[in-house]
């Protein structure tokens, strides 16, 4: 699941940055197509982004909390 969640982030980044390059370095995205094709690059790309950095919290939070739960129980012990 993480590696999935991994290529998904990195392939929404690279729409982004394509997306950006569009708007920034050509006039395409004056025409309607263009106007398309970046709004559609810029907003799936973000999309696809977002649930990696929120499953890398997830899982921090839960090693946090095995770790304190251990060093009570070392602290009892």
């Amino acid at each position: 699941m993480m590696t999935g969640l991994k290529l998904a982030h990195w392939l929404g980044l690279a729409m982004v940055m394509v997306g950006l390059g569009i708007y920034g370095l050509t006039s395409w995205a004056e025409q309607m197509q263009g106007i398309l094709l970046v709004s559609s690059l810029l907003g799936l790309g973000l999309v696809m982004m977002s649930p990696f950095p929120i499953v890398l919290f997830i899982q921090w939070a839960k090693a946090q909390d095995q770790t304190q739960a251990e060093t009570q129980q070392d602290n009892q012990g």
